[in-house]
């Protein structure tokens, strides 16, 4: 399986520039989704856009997992900043989480209710959608360069 690049959503863009989108403070949190879902509809904003994420059971919590450390900083060059994080583990508890295909970053920290959070990033996951059987592990692992980078 091999996973797409990070995309960043367009309102995504403005809400970087006009500091919405606070990387080094702000808390970030990764959902899955179903091959049936939307997410890679880069013209979304929240997170109640995206359809079809992966059920509440089997391990998985609607509304998914925070980012492990966080890190907005220098990249390659002085003038590249990097947002990357730990990798994400997610594991199947009780049964087998089904028909995964896509990972979605959306900011915790701003928006009223959890359906108004502000996205950030999608990537597809797997070509296929695929699987996730109980006691099984998904990693999911920023490439080395990170989620993204701001040249």
């Amino acid at each position: 399986m091999a996973a797409s690049a990070w995309a960043i959503y367009n309102l995504a863009k403005q809400k970087l520039g006009d500091g919405t989108h606070d990387l080094d403070t702000d808390v970030f949190r990764m959902g899955l989704y179903l091959s049936a879902s939307n997410a890679a509809t880069l013209t979304l904003s929240t997170r109640g856009s995206v359809t079809s994420e992966v059920a509440n059971a089997n391990g998985y919590l609607t509304g998914g997992q925070t980012l492990g450390a966080v890190t907005w900083g220098a990249g390659s060059t002085v003038i590249t900043r990097r947002f990357d994080s730990t990798a994400e583990i997610f594991t199947a508890a009780g049964g087998t989480i089904i028909n995964i295909k896509h990972a979605v970053i959306y900011n915790n920290s701003k928006g009223t209710s959890a359906g108004t959070r502000p996205l950030l990033c999608t990537s597809q996951l797997s070509t296929a959608e695929f699987d996730l059987t109980d006691t099984n592990t998904l990693t999911v692992t920023p490439s080395a360069t990170g989620i993204f980078e701001m040249t």
